[in-house]
């Protein structure tokens, strides 16, 4: 992974986000002692409509950081998809540093042998 924007961290972020947002209305969730917040919002108009998701990743404590992750979805009048944009900003901290934690959760998942199970301490709230 060269970055935060490489697209093996968005391939490992996307596959980390599904398996741990707890539902898809969730709006804040813990794994382990990273804090995620998910913003939406979302426009419609006669001849297209868009929805930008506006994720927040925080980490506490020792090599603190924080990660902003903002995914665009556009769709036609009729509902078909046009394009998805993605991008990150390391708001806070070193890029290495979220990086490795990703790849931590990756090793984690694959240690356990089961494909859709994540390590996960803290209630969702």
């Amino acid at each position: 992974m060269r970055g935060v924007n490489d697209r093996n961290f968005f391939n490992l972020w996307q596959i980390l986000y599904r398996a741990t947002c707890p539902n898809p209305r969730q709006v804040h969730w813990q794994i382990g002692d990273v804090d995620w917040r998910k913003d939406r919002h979302s426009f419609s108009g006669t001849d297209y409509a868009v929805t930008l998701e506006v994720h927040h990743l925080r980490h506490a404590g020792r090599g603190a950081w924080t990660l902003m992750v903002a995914v665009e979805h556009w769709w036609d009048g009729a509902g078909a998809a046009l394009k998805t944009t993605t991008w990150a900003r390391v708001v806070q901290g070193n890029p290495k540093s979220i990086i490795g934690w990703l790849q931590q959760q990756e090793q984690c998942r694959t240690a356990l042998g089961r494909p859709g199970d994540w390590p996960q301490t803290g209630a969702p709230r």
